[in-house]
């Protein structure tokens, strides 16, 4: 399970004095030990992707961490993964908290039954940047924040190896919708319960609140 934890969570600076927002407190256990028992339970092992400056620290947890460059963007981080992942992988957001762990088991299971080019959990909301349109013959999905979008989707995803080379692409962001357009097989699953994407002390808030 690829951890995405690069970013340098300038809105939570007075929560994280600096250090990675991963090891914020929410409801009494860190995000990473939030995120740690996912990955636990799919029975993954996790790999940190983070910068230099902040590696020590997941270091010390006895986490396996891969040093990246700081980017400007998720999916930059997410391609810089090829580095150590030759195989299918669970990505996720270092700042992801998904309140109920039951739909992202079935959707891996799904992945290793039916051995897609990727599987997708989906929202009924906008609050996720990754936006999917039903359409036919296949679905649209972009990363937007403009327009009106029925579905989001959380940053969690399921893939391929293969799809790296999709990723290395510019825009990387229409990775997904490069993939459908030429036929590539992609699992989507509707997924109800809330999840947190903490980017703000109001989502860090919110997030407290739920686990405690």
């Amino acid at each position: 399970m690829v951890v995405l934890a690069a970013g340098a969570g300038r809105r939570l600076r007075r929560e994280t004095a600096g250090g990675p927002k991963q090891l914020v407190e929410v409801g009494g256990r860190s995000m990473l030990d939030r995120l740690l028992e996912l990955g636990a339970s799919l029975r993954l092992a996790p790999l940190v992707l983070t910068r230099q400056a902040q590696a020590a620290r997941f270091e010390a947890l006895g986490v396996e961490v891969l040093v990246v460059e700081e980017t400007t963007h998720m999916l930059d981080t997410l391609c810089l993964a090829h580095r150590r992942v030759a195989e299918d992988f669970v990505w996720i957001g270092g700042d992801t908290l998904f309140a109920d762990g039951e739909p992202v088991r079935d959707l891996l299971a799904s992945h290793r039954a039916e051995r897609p080019y990727a599987s997708f959990l989906y929202r009924r909301s906008d609050r996720h940047l990754a936006k999917m349109l039903p359409s036919s013959p296949v679905p649209r999905v972009t990363l937007t924040r403009q327009g009106d979008f029925p579905f989001s989707l959380p940053n969690l995803g399921i893939q391929c190896a293969a799809s790296f080379a999709d990723l290395a692409i510019e825009p990387r962001g229409e990775f997904v919708q490069r993939a459908l357009d030429r036929g590539e097989r992609i699992l989507f699953r509707e997924y109800r319960a809330p999840v947190f994407e903490i980017d703000t002390p109001e989502d860090l808030a919110a997030a407290r609140r739920h686990f405690s």
